[in-house]
């Protein structure tokens, strides 16, 4: 998705996206699609619009593999690099707005490093491949959304013992002279 500046008029401009295969940048995204509308103002570009995407994720809790279909809003901020006379000025702290703009030299610009980077960043942390799944045995392994196991649940770690039995009715607290 490489966009060339001198081709670009000033204004907005619609980009089609569609990858069939995420490739080995994106391993097991496919059908990535959308359009994304390009603001450009002078150097300055502003890419806003939604992407779509299939993915195969592994859920967290049974560990069975499930298709899961998202959206994800993309907006990104694209300004021409520093000119030379203040890349050699000193080091300075970039404040929370330049922190979010991607800087770029030349007459083209490519977009999937940072489209590539927000999808990533849009998984899920936890997947799931249902709220109410149910996992699987810590001790057998058995599937629990399938069939129940027989493992005894209520084994206590005796470790903890000492914390279950009730404190003694006339420590409440000490006191301070």
């Amino acid at each position: 998705m490489k966009l060339n500046l001198r081709d670009l008029p000033d204004g907005q401009s619609p980009l089609a996206v569609a990858r069939p295969s995420g490739g080995s940048e994106l391993p097991g995204f496919a059908n990535v699609r959308g359009t994304l509308t390009v603001d450009k103002s002078g150097g300055t570009l502003r890419v806003t619009g939604e992407l779509s995407y299939d993915i195969q994720l592994e859920c967290s809790r049974c560990l069975k593999a499930f298709p899961c279909s998202r959206r994800e809003p993309v907006e990104l901020y694209y300004r021409p690099g520093l000119p030379r006379e203040e890349a050699g000025r000193k080091e300075r702290e970039l404040n929370q707005d330049e922190l979010a703009v991607v800087a770029y030299r030349g007459h083209e610009v490519d977009l999937w490093p940072e489209v590539r980077e927000a999808l990533l960043l849009s998984m899920p942390v936890k997947p799931l491949c249902r709220q109410d799944c149910r996992g699987i045995c810590d001790q057998c392994g058995q599937d629990l959304n399938r069939t129940a196991c027989g493992c005894i649940r209520d084994q206590a770690d005796p470790r903890w013992e000492a914390l279950r039995r009730p404190k003694p009715a006339g420590r409440r607290g000490s006191k301070v002279l």
